[in-house]
């Protein structure tokens, strides 16, 4: 009898645990479904906007936008911090398209940074900015020669030029870091700009060079990475409570056969004469 319960129990917890695992993984279906849609839309913007060609950008911009409107923040686990994130770099790609002073390479560059952003909600590969390493790298590098040689207009002209492809990256890392390896790298960069007046043969730039460098490097090999799958931990708790369930019908089938050994042994004592 107690054993027919426990297999009725183990029955039950199945019956009941399935719907969720199902309801589950068709919600993360949906979910990466609309972002790989919004990934190929910002794809079309970036290739539109170095082609040229704005209005067609513009047009597609406002399609990206009624995409946008249809994720619901709870389902899709955003913060208020990503939804401003992702707010505030449409807007820039927006007036970047319509703007008659910015220059192409300028919209490009807020383009690209929409790009590198939205991809980093489709789950489907490797993000897009994993690429981007030789873009602050290399700079840093030529920086130091400058700094060497004493080269001052081409140790500024590195900077500049550090300085705008980490803005085209900074937004994916605000959403993708964990919060605390982003106000790290962030607050090196604001400080490699305050570096700008002091002498080239001063030892805090290169200091602070070879410490940007080796975060930037820990950044792009994943040293930095702190994330878990959801998927994995609902895969391990379905696992976990299965064994743990296993565990306690072997134990009780063992207790009670042991309960009944000792039922027979008593039995055949009192029978003995």
């Amino acid at each position: 009898m107690a054993e027919r319960l426990i297999k009725i129990i183990v029955v039950l917890s199945i019956l009941i645990v399935w719907p969720f695992q199902i309801g589950y993984a068709e919600e993360v279906q949906r979910n990466d479904n609309i972002w790989r849609e919004l990934n190929q839309t910002s794809d079309t913007i970036l290739r539109y906007v170095r082609e040229g060609h704005y209005e067609e950008a513009k047009k597609l911009l406002n399609y990206f936008s009624e995409q946008f409107l249809t994720i619901r923040a709870s389902e899709h686990h955003l913060s208020m911090r990503e939804l401003q994130v992702i707010t505030s770099v449409y807007d820039e790609v927006t007036k970047a398209v319509t703007s008659v002073s910015l220059s192409h390479e300028d919209r490009v560059q807020k383009a690209s940074k929409l790009r590198l952003l939205v991809d980093v909600y489709d789950d489907n590969h490797k993000d897009l900015w994993l690429n981007t390493r030789n873009t602050l790298i290399n700079p840093i590098k030529n920086m130091r020669k400058a700094a060497e040689e004493g080269n001052s207009q081409r140790f500024q002209d590195e900077i500049f030029t550090f300085v705008k492809n980490y803005e085209m990256v900074r937004p994916a890392w605000a959403v993708r870091l964990p919060v605390e390896t982003y106000q790290k790298v962030d607050s090196q960069v604001q400080y490699l700009q305050q570096l700008r007046g002091k002498p080239l043969n001063d030892p805090a730039i290169s200091e602070h060079l070879n410490l940007l460098e080796t975060q930037l490097n820990f950044i792009y090999d994943g040293k930095e990475e702190e994330s878990s799958d959801p998927s994995l931990i609902w895969v391990m708790l379905t696992i976990g409570g299965a064994i743990v369930l296993a565990l306690t019908y072997a134990g009780w089938k063992k207790y009670w056969g042991e309960k009944e050994k000792e039922r027979e042994l008593r039995r055949k004592k009192r029978r003995a004469p």
